[in-house]
């Protein structure tokens, strides 16, 4: 059994090393004969950095590393000089800080190639060491740059900063224009596609392949990858966790699966299926990943609620570019991974996609993020807040759950109050979900549309909203056209809940259906 690659992001480290690599080999030489110049954005932890240095392993001649694998008997084995950069690795507090860093890491290439820089201005000296690679190797360049993205994004909500590091980098990758005939191919990855940065206006003939069906699968896992390459590892866990193979791939399914690039097959994150096996149990790994704060500034500055997000169609455009002085909800939640493609769908010859959260584990993270962004509050107590919850609703006690959510609500800042039912109502309903209860809202009946419904093994709650009205209304809405009628033969307790909302407080009536 080979050992588990987690945070090795090293294409020869993986094959010396003796660990599992899972073949995307077979793509490169399409991808490298089809595009001369290519953008990929996918989100964070989903490989991009280990597909980039398997190119470089590729570019550089290196056959051997490739043994077993598609790209193996690929007859074209030549070595090129290759220039990879990886914008993380540089330091984004602040513009000069960005501009040094780069500087720094520009002229350590031209050291360890034997060539003299001439200037301190970073993109005149990427220019010179494009042509002076070509001309000392006799042989046209590859260049690879990894994270582009990421000292734009680290000051986002610094837009003065963001702009200027926007524009070194238009000027930086806007001198691979004029070098054309010195490079040979040359791929850019990120998480976010920037409006206006010059890899996108500069170089007129680049191919953004994100979105590009042949290339849906070039990252991430399949179902094949999953149940071919961890053969061994899955029985192995549904035995530690005492659960039948069966239903232990649903529930990798459930808690991983759904990204999508072409709304047909769904992928798994690399890094969380890496650690549920390295693990052995099930965890929000994307949340520890970290979620950046400016998602929710996102959603109150065009005010979104969690719940318009699932379900929204877009046209590609809106998908394509975000823009770094009016960031557009759908396009940053889409590329950062929040949300993914569900369906395709044609508005005559136009595509329509269809989005929503990938699955649980995105799902959780964003409402943990949200809620603790919301409410000021530690990790730990919301957690804590979350386990009192279920443990109420589970057992029946509404007074103290109105108690629970009365302290919650309460500590909304009043800059990010919105008087509105709706907001409400999603912040409810993020709640139950973040303390693991299975929620649905807005279910349809042939009367109406029930609010939510909250389930339990053997208690069902059915949920009303009034926003500055008593719960009493709620309940009687229930009641009048009779959202219980469909449960009945649930074999489930049954509790009506009307739950008044208003700025101050929150009060809920509750009858239980005999």
């Amino acid at each position: 059994m080979k050992l588990l690659p987690l945070g090795i992001q090293t294409f020869s480290d993986i094959i010396n090393g003796g660990y599992l690599y899972i073949d995307k080999t077979g793509y490169i030489p399409d991808l490298v004969t089809t595009h001369r110049y290519a953008f990929l954005s996918r989100p964070r932890r989903f490989g991009k950095s280990l597909f980039l240095s398997t190119l470089h392993e590729f570019f550089s001649g290196n056959r051997e590393l490739f043994k077993g694998l598609a790209l193996y008997d690929h007859a074209d084995w030549q070595k090129y000089p290759v220039l990879h950069l990886d914008l993380s690795d540089m330091s984004t507090n602040g513009f000069e800080a960005f501009r040094k860093s780069l500087l720094r890491t520009i002229s350590s290439i031209y050291e360890e190639h034997g060539l003299t820089p001439d200037t301190d201005d970073v993109a005149d000296l990427f220019s010179t060491l494009i042509a002076g690679l070509s001309k000392k190797h006799d042989k046209r360049v590859v260049i690879l740059i990894d994270e582009y993205d990421k000292p734009i994004t680290d000051n986002i909500d610094q837009p003065e900063t963001a702009l200027l590091i926007r524009d070194l980098l238009r000027s930086f990758f806007g001198r691979m224009k004029g070098n054309d005939r010195h490079i040979r191919f040359a791929l850019m990855t990120g998480v976010s596609k920037f409006a206006k940065v010059s890899l996108f206006s500069g170089l007129n003939q680049i191919s953004d392949i994100s979105l590009d069906p042949r290339y849906s699968t070039l990252l991430g896992y399949t179902q094949d990858d999953l149940e071919s390459s961890f053969s061994e590892r899955i029985p192995e866990l549904a035995q530690t966790i005492d659960m039948p193979k069966d239903a232990l791939l649903s529930e990798i399914r459930s808690w991983y699966n759904g990204y999508s690039w072409d709304g047909k097959v769904s992928l798994y994150n690399p890094y969380s299926i890496l650690s549920l096996f390295n693990l052995g149990r099930f965890e929000n790994f994307w949340y520890q990943t970290g979620s950046p704060s400016f998602l929710y500034n996102a959603l109150k500055t065009q005010n979104y609620t969690p719940e318009d997000l699932e379900g929204l169609r877009v046209e590609s455009a809106v998908l394509d570019n975000i823009e770094i002085s009016e960031l557009n909800t759908a396009a940053l939640f889409f590329q950062t991974g929040y949300l993914s493609i569900k369906e395709i769908e044609y508005d005559g010859v136009t595509p329509l996609y269809r989005l929503g959260y990938p699955n649980r584990e995105v799902k959780q993270s964003f409402f943990r993020s949200l809620f603790i962004e919301l409410l000021d509050l530690k990790t730990v107590s919301v957690m804590s807040a979350a386990s009192a919850i279920r443990d109420s609703l589970r057992n029946g006690k509404t007074g103290k759950f109105e108690t629970i959510l009365q302290s919650l609500f309460a500590r909304i800042p009043s800059i990010l109050y919105i008087e509105e039912e709706r907001y409400f109502h999603s912040l409810f309903m993020m709640t139950m979900y973040l303390c693991g209860i299975e929620s649905s809202a807005e279910v349809s009946t042939n009367v109406g549309r029930i609010d939510g419904v909250l389930e339990f093994d053997d208690l069902l709650y059915i949920i009303e909203f009034k926003y500055s009205q008593p719960p009493e209304k709620g309940l009687d809405q229930i009641l009048r056209k009779k959202y219980y009628e469909r449960f009945l033969n649930s074999g489930k307790r049954i509790v009506l809940l009307g739950v008044g909302i208003t700025r101050d407080t929150v009060k809920i009536a509750s009858i239980e259906i005999k």
